[in-house]
């Protein structure tokens, strides 16, 4: 017969399970309880003695001076005015008008005067103005083209 040991029963086991636990378990202290931080403010000192609302202020003027200095570089002013976006379009139009006459014109060589010949064939150049009051007329003769289609 085998020999029973002492203190090897079920109750050995739930002892032995709660020595486990309870020496996980955490003494309680004597200390008072931590206090709550303070609550977060304008006033707070976040860093080098420096208050929260310096350090949202310099961080700001920091993004604004790049957006002031990206826009500097690259040019991209909003117009404010329907006028300025008129005189913007026309100009644009203008540009456009003058670029595809200067495809027209002729190499140097056609251009010099020959001796000899009349100097009656010159003609009138169009002025900036001429051209914008061109633009004008023909915007003005699509439209009503536009609206005799309809």
């Amino acid at each position: 017969m085998a020999r029973r040991r002492r203190g090897a029963g079920p109750l050995w086991a739930l002892g032995l399970c709660f020595a486990r636990v309870a020496g996980q378990l955490v003494e309680p202290s004597t200390a008072p309880p931590k206090p709550k931080p303070p609550p977060l403010t304008k006033e707070t000192v976040v860093f080098w003695d420096m208050r929260l609302w310096h350090v949202v202020g310099i961080f700001s003027l920091f993004v604004l001076s790049i957006i002031i200095t990206l826009c500097c570089i690259f040019n991209c002013r909003v117009p404010r005015t329907r006028k300025e976006i008129e005189a913007r379009y026309l100009q644009r139009k203008v540009a456009k008008m003058y670029t595809d006459k200067l495809e027209t014109v002729p190499p140097l060589n056609e251009l010099t005067e020959i001796p000899g010949e009349d100097k009656k064939k010159k003609k009138k150049k169009d002025s900036v103005d001429t051209v914008a009051i061109k633009v004008e007329e023909d915007e003005k003769n699509e439209a009503k083209k536009k609206k005799g289609e309809k």
